[in-house]
C-alpha cells in the first residue's frame, strides 16, 4: 500500500514534479524522491512517469471498494451566512441530468448552522432528498 519510487528506473525527467498538484514530488541527486507528509495518492506522478518508476497502490486495494452499490448522485450546496450560492443551482442542474440517465435519486447536502429551512429550496430546484448538517460548531463554515 503506498507509493514508492524505483530508483533504478527513474530517469530523473522531473515530469512527475510537473504533474504533483501537492509539491510532493522532487528530482534530488538525479533522482524523484517522494515527501510523504504532503502526498495525498491522488496518483498524478505515477501517470505522468513515461519509464512506470512510480509504483502505486490505492489504500485498501482496488477491490476495497464495491461502486455498484452507489447509486445516488449526490451534490454539495454551498452556502455562505444562510444564503446558498448560486453554484449549487447549476450543480443541481447537471446532477439532476445525472441522475436520470442512471435511473437514481439527486441528492443535495448542506453543512451550517440553522440552514434547516434552506431544505425546501433545494427540494424546489430538483433535489429529490436533501441531507442537512446544522450545527452551531459549522456557524462560521468555510468550505476551503
Amino acid at each position: 500500500m503506498g507509493i514508492e519510487i524505483l530508483i533504478a528506473k527513474c530517469n530523473a525527467c522531473g515530469l512527475c514534479v510537473k504533474e504533483c498538484p501537492f509539491d510532493a514530488v522532487h528530482v534530488i541527486n538525479g533522482v524523484a524522491v517522494i515527501d510523504y507528509d504532503k502526498c495525498t495518492l491522488c496518483g498524478a506522478c505515477v501517470e505522468a512517469c513515461p519509464v512506470d518508476a512510480i509504483l502505486f497502490e490505492k489504500p485498501g486495494g482496488e477491490a476495497a471498494v464495491d461502486l455498484s452499490k452507489y447509486t445516488d448522485v449526490w451534490v454539495f450546496c454551498e452556502q455562505k451566512k444562510g444564503v446558498i450560492q448560486s453554484v449549487a443551482y447549476e450543480l443541481l442542474g447537471e446532477g439532476k441530468k445525472l441522475a436520470r440517465a442512471r435511473n437514481s435519486e439527486l441528492c443535495g447536502v448542506l453543512l451550517g448552522h440553522e440552514i434547516a429551512d434552506k431544505a425546501d429550496v433545494l427540494k424546489a430546484r430538483g433535489a429529490d432528498k436533501v441531507y442537512v448538517v446544522d450545527s452551531p460548531l459549522l456557524k462560521d463554515y468555510v468550505d476551503e
